[in-house]
């Protein structure tokens, strides 16, 4: 089987897997990321189309995999690798440094396919009065009552294990190598109330009015968050999370400036009794094998390990998508105006230069002043990369197609009756596209690079994306504890450098003085 007809099987695969563990109720790792794009709780009624968006847009995807695989699997049976290029990559092979960093690069993208079994705070496994569940293999939540405890909320495993423990009745919990998810999870809160005089809350025994998020929780069952909301001066602004009766989210509202603006609260909602306000606070924590914060915790209690393993599936997500969405416009519009030429040449030519004197950041912050940072995604994020980032894909592969057709074997296939797609995609672009190999590593780099920096700045993905850049942000923000930055720095660090190794490997095999002789 040709190496198309491999790749177009395991999408094929890939895609089957995930849409039958979805009907199945299972949260397969990796696989569940195509049904991760559910709406808000509460914003659409049950029966309207948007209400079920997160089955409807993994489907379209799984659709597409598979459609995409059938059709490597029916074309690219004629495929067959040129020798030279098989060359290149024995040469590839032979540079020890890239090689080994290609293969660590390589081992955290497995790594990073295991998801929520190395990181994440569901059990992997629980023995219970002899029964054995796996929740974090299920969508379904479990709740507490399930395993002898009190409450309908999704059990805390954490606790369930240590409950466990302590009895000594051979029940069993397993959780993962690092117990806690990415974002807005944490453990050892330290609240402080705060005082709401005259509508505008302030902390106690403090003038100025209160700036940051705060919780407000059920005056009948205080373990239970009754809604939690950032503030500003004072006042609530900006999105504000509300919680039903079980503890579970119920959807969102919108205030500015003390005012309520907008609700997609479910149906049906009616607000219970709570208590005042309480700022959370979590400090800073060093790293501790016992409570299994490898790394420590940053100033929101959240676990570093694991902000930095979701980080690093971001970026591989993220570049999986840059390269795809950049290479193929790049590759397409670059072939069509080296083949072609004249007009088309010309005024693509005209775009490309306006384009490329657009402030890329400037473009990101009128969008995020717009859209809202809350409701900015990484689909935006790499939607706008990829309106810039094609262009010097587009001209490294204009000049390579403009050489290559003035070639004999171009002549010859034109004289053999084959068409200009065929001339185009079959005949010059695998000679023409060794240039682009080279740009893949540093383009992975330079995004990393953006995406971190971006949300550093505070442009960028917002809370509920794992963000190195966010990570750094707050490490740089408490100096004093140095376990914070330098864990990201370090992770930063080593990524950029297994690329970079990639990328001056790939560099290097792939030099035409290498195997070329000029006469």
């Amino acid at each position: 089987m040709t190496f198309p007809r491999k790749i177009g099987l395991l999408l094929i695969l890939v895609a089957v897997a995930a849409a039958v563990s979805h009907e199945f109720g299972l949260a397969l790792p990796s696989l569940r990321w195509f049904y991760s794009f559910d709406a808000e709780p509460g914003a659409f009624p049950a029966g309207h189309w948007r209400h079920d968006q997160g089955r409807w847009v993994g489907h379209a995807l799984c659709g597409g995999f598979a459609l995409f695989g059938l059709a490597m699997l029916v074309f690219g049976g004629g495929f067959q690798w040129n020798p030279l290029t098989l060359r290149k990559f024995t040469r590839f092979r032979s540079i020890g440094r890239g090689w080994a960093a290609f293969r660590l690069l390589i081992f955290l993208l497995v790594l990073a396919l295991l998801d929520q079994t190395v990181v994440g705070k569901r059990a992997l496994a629980v023995r219970y009065q002899g029964k054995w569940f796996f929740p974090v293999f299920q969508q379904r939540s479990y709740a507490e009552q399930e395993f002898g405890g009190d409450g309908e909320q999704e059990t805390d495993y954490r606790r369930l294990a240590k409950r466990f423990g302590e009895k000594k009745t051979g029940d069993l919990v397993i959780l993962p190598p690092v117990p806690w998810d990415p974002t807005f999870d944490s453990d050892d809160i330290v609240q402080r109330s705060l005082v709401d005089a005259d509508g505008v809350v302030r902390r106690q025994n403090q003038s100025e009015p209160f700036n940051g998020h705060a919780t407000r929780f059920r005056a009948d069952a205080p373990e239970l968050k009754e809604r939690m909301a950032r503030f500003r001066h004072g006042l609530q602004d900006g999105p504000t999370w509300v919680y039903d009766e079980q503890g579970q989210l119920a959807g969102r509202e919108t205030w500015e400036r003390g005012k309520l603006i907008d609700s997609k609260v479910q149906p049906g909602y009616v607000a219970p009794d709570a208590g005042g306000w309480i700022e959370q606070i979590y400090s800073p924590a060093p790293p501790s094998w016992k409570e299994r914060h490898y790394l420590g915790t940053d100033s929101k209690g959240w676990d570093i390990t694991a902000q930095l393993f979701g980080g690093m599936q971001v970026v591989f997500k993220a570049s999986a998508l840059y390269l795809l969405l950049t290479y193929l416009i790049g590759i397409t519009l670059g072939s069509l105006m080296g083949y072609f030429g004249g007009l088309l040449d010309i005024t693509m030519q005209r775009f490309i230069e306006i384009l490329s004197n657009v402030p890329f950041l400037l473009v990101v912050m009128i969008i995020t002043m717009n859209i809202g940072r809350d409701a900015i995604t990484l689909a935006n994020i790499l939607l706008t990369f990829c309106v810039f980032s094609w262009i010097e894909v587009a001209v490294y592969l204009r000049t390579s197609t403009f050489r290559e057709k003035a070639r004999d074997y171009v002549a010859a296939a034109r004289v053999q009756g084959a068409g200009t797609a065929r001339v185009i995609f079959r005949h010059i672009l695998p000679n023409a596209v060794s240039t682009i190999v080279t740009l893949l590593p540093f383009s992975v780099a330079g995004l990393v690079t953006a995406l971190t920096a971006m949300d550093f700045l505070g442009f960028g993905l917002p809370d509920r994306y794992p963000s190195w850049g966010r990570l750094l942000e707050d490490g740089t923000s408490n100096l004093g504890s140095i376990w914070i930055v330098s864990s990201v720095f370090g992770a930063m660090v080593g990524v950029l450098l297994l690329i970079t190794f990639v990328g001056e490997a790939i560099r290097e095999a792939f030099d035409p003085k290498k195997f070329t002789t000029y006469r």
